[in-house]
């Protein structure tokens, strides 16, 4: 029998759910343990496609997605009796069909499973083996999948770029020893899916915890955590910091146990953990302020399984970073200004003396180059940018460092993101550029984060494109064909060329269409299906999550000094929002107009909008900062509420902010009421072309 009457979909309804959960458990041994609660969270997240015939679910796949563009398979599971029918195989079509944009599908596999075959059969490839976590120190071997041969986004993830996970003396024995009520529970921290994106670690304070348990126990454990746990280290002088403030939300210390809970916590802050793991309710009580506080995340080891993927994006990216160090990029007038040694790449035998004297040749030519840096409140020397200014819109970025002191750090992980997407600030609406790096001594954290935001490796330079305005079809292919003789962007060209000349008109392509507008940014594709929404937003929110020029009304200029989050995200209520996954959004603030309200201030590109209870929203999307739970409980009324996340990037923020009743002027002569814009309005593509264009010409 073939799987010709099998139905793939996305997961929709609490029965389907409870039936993949039932289905899992008939194959539990094999899959792992996987907590109600993770099931739960990917089904609203729309991560479980399921396979159906005649009402019965006979096969799901359970996934993730990550920020190196990749899709990471948890459960691939078939019901035994509807197995060699080929469900895995269109399972496996729909994901690389879902995700055209991500480089490729991933998954783990014990060497010693019928299963590592059969993820050959579908076409995957060994790309390494490593050791497992279990107890029983099974070997698992990593497969791949390619999505596209040619992914324009993509970042390799590298094998040390893991996150740091640290488990309390309680989990830790629980792992440890079979016979424990919580074992089980506590074993999805090592499920073969997981171990490769997290290092679970202990801190030396565990061995003052072991010290109070009985000896046959303590030796067995200590034994364990000499054999195969990482125990991590910190500064002294700032885990002593820490304490005072775990101490300040806690309260002191009731006896010798709580005293460890504290310097645990303290030390995993220290670090910059990705999470603190533990079943200790008291201290899970705290968790909220503590996190407010020292930005590390307390969670339960079914909560750690449960939140992996937004635990590890947090790790890697901590958006609130940005918005709590308040930093500033600034022209640079002379090299005393700040600190240059913080930027030397000794290692390769680049020398100060050298270095000055290139900076300083660079500032007596002003219109040649330009130099900015990036300082925050506590460091005048966080990043450094040369930049030549060439004819026709090129820009060669000579010099593009990031301070040492910050590499590993999760602020110089964020600042990477921030410089790879703006390194010459806000794209401009009004002005070409063509912007090549080719900088000898590159910053390893900013090379890695080029690849996920759309530039392209040539030789030794890294290439990216801004072409303004709104580009049908034909026009575009002609620029783009123009463009594949210059040197400096030729490959750049041809690749984004490929993506133009594919049917942009056939459905499920409107992820295609949105790539070409993130690469040739802030230009808009005239063609394709892509839709736009135009989206309400109260000024209070506008100013934290993109618009700075509400902070003080007297700028106007989007050239800001201001560092902003590349990648936002905003809450609302589900009802009439946009309904598509990815698309555009206009910003309407609302408000008085001698506020900065009452306008179309920005448009930014829709790439994610999940639905869920707001308490699991919060928990999946909190790294990007600026909200902060209270603020949804406000809005919403309860953490059971129903809400929608939309993430969104690349704001384009709008010199000529039209205004309600300019906008209802362009609504009604295309046959359109007029709006208050109480919720968000679907715009016919015509709509949305006079508005932009409107929105972002040059007044004489």
């Amino acid at each position: 029998m073939s799987s010709g009457d099998v139905a793939i979909k996305p997961i929709e309804t609490a029965s389907e759910l409870e039936a993949v959960m039932e289905l899992y458990k008939t194959q539990k041994d094999v899959l792992g343990f996987m907590p109600d609660g993770a099931f739960e969270q990917r089904a609203e997240s729309r991560q479980i496609f399921i396979a159906s015939e005649s009402g019965e679910i006979v096969g799901y796949v359970l996934f993730t997605t990550n920020m190196n563009y990749e899709v990471r398979v948890a459960h691939l599971c078939v019901a035994k009796h509807h197995r060699r029918r080929g469900i895995a195989r269109r399972l496996v079509a729909t994901l690389k069909d879902a995700y055209p944009t991500h480089a490729r599908i991933r998954a783990n596999c014990r060497v010693d499973y019928e299963a590592a075959d059969a993820w050959r059969c579908l076409g995957f490839k060994a790309v390494r083996r490593f050791t497992g976590k279990k107890i029983d120190g099974s070997e698992l071997i990593a497969f791949s999948l390619a999505i596209s041969e040619m992914p324009l986004f993509d970042s390799i993830e590298q094998e040390a770029d893991v996150a740091t996970v640290v488990c309390d003396a309680n989990v830790v024995i629980d792992i440890e020893l079979p016979k424990r009520p919580s074992h089980e529970r506590s074993m999805g921290l090592k499920a073969d899916w997981l171990i490769d994106q997290v290092a679970l670690s202990v801190t030396p304070e565990i061995f003052a915890d072991l010290a109070r348990q009985e000896g046959s126990l303590k030796t067995a454990i200590v034994d364990a955590i000499d054999d195969h746990w990482d125990q991590v280290t910190a500064d002294h002088k700032e885990v002593e910091r820490l304490l005072k403030i775990v101490c300040n939300v806690m309260g002191s210390p009731k006896d010798e146990s709580s005293k460890s809970d504290q310097r645990h916590i303290a030390i995993s802050a220290a670090i910059e953990a990705a999470a603190f793991v533990t079943r200790d309710g008291p201290v899970i009580g705290f968790r909220d302020e503590l996190f407010n506080r020292l930005g590390l995340r307390i969670l339960s080891p079914e909560e750690l399984v449960t939140q992996h993927d937004a635990v590890i994006n947090a790790h890697r990216y901590e958006y609130r970073e940005l918005t709590n160090s308040g930093l500033e990029r600034t022209r640079v007038k002379s090299t005393d200004e700040f600190n240059l040694e913080a930027f030397l790449d000794q290692q390769n035998g680049e020398g100060l003396r050298s270095f000055r004297a290139q900076l300083k040749d660079m500032l007596a030519n002003p219109k040649e180059w330009e130099l900015y840096r990036v300082s925050s409140s506590t460091n005048d020397s966080v990043a450094l940018f040369s930049i030549r200014v060439l004819e026709g819109g090129f820009r060669q970025i000579f010099r593009l460092r990031i301070n040492r002191t910050l590499r590993g750090t999760r602020l110089g992980r964020v600042l990477a993101e921030y410089i790879a997407d703006q390194p010459l600030g806000a794209w401009q609406s009004d002005e070409r550029r063509i912007v090549t790096i080719t900088d000898p001594n590159p910053e390893p954290l900013v090379m890695d984060a080029l690849s996920r935001r759309g530039w392209i490796q040539s030789e030794e330079k890294h290439a990216r494109m801004s072409l303004p305005g709104i580009w049908p079809k034909e026009k575009l292919i002609d620029e783009l064909s123009q463009l594949k003789a210059e040197a400096d962007v030729g490959k750049c060209a041809e690749r984004l060329l490929s993506i133009v000349n594919r049917n942009h008109a056939a459905v499920g392509s409107e992820a295609e269409t949105q790539q070409i507008e993130r690469l040739i940014h802030p230009g808009k594709a005239a063609f394709g299906h892509l839709k736009t929404w135009i989206v309400p937003i109260r000024p209070r929110w506008a100013k934290e999550l993109f618009d700075f020029r509400l902070w003080d009304l007297s700028l106007f200029d989007p050239d800001t000094p201001l560092v902003i989050n590349p990648d936002s995200v905003f809450y609302k209520k589900p009802r009439n929002s946009p309904t598509e996954d990815v698309g555009r959004i206009l910003w309407y603030v609302s408000g008085e107009k001698i506020k900065g309200g009452g306008r179309i201030r920005a448009c930014s590109a829709l790439t994610r909008r999940v639905t869920g209870r707001v308490k699991n929203l919060y928990r999946q999307f909190n790294r990007f900062g600026v909200y902060e739970y209270q603020h949804l409980i406000e809005h919403f009324g309860s953490p059971e509420a129903e809400g929608l996340a939309m993430e969104f990037t690349g704001t384009e923020l709008f010199r000529n902010m039209l205004t309600l009743d300019d906008v209802n002027m362009v609504l009604e002569s295309h046959g359109m009421r007029r709006q208050t814009f109480q919720g968000a309005l679907a715009l016919p593509a015509e709509v949305f072309y006079e508005i932009y264009t409107r929105s972002t010409e040059q007044k004489a």
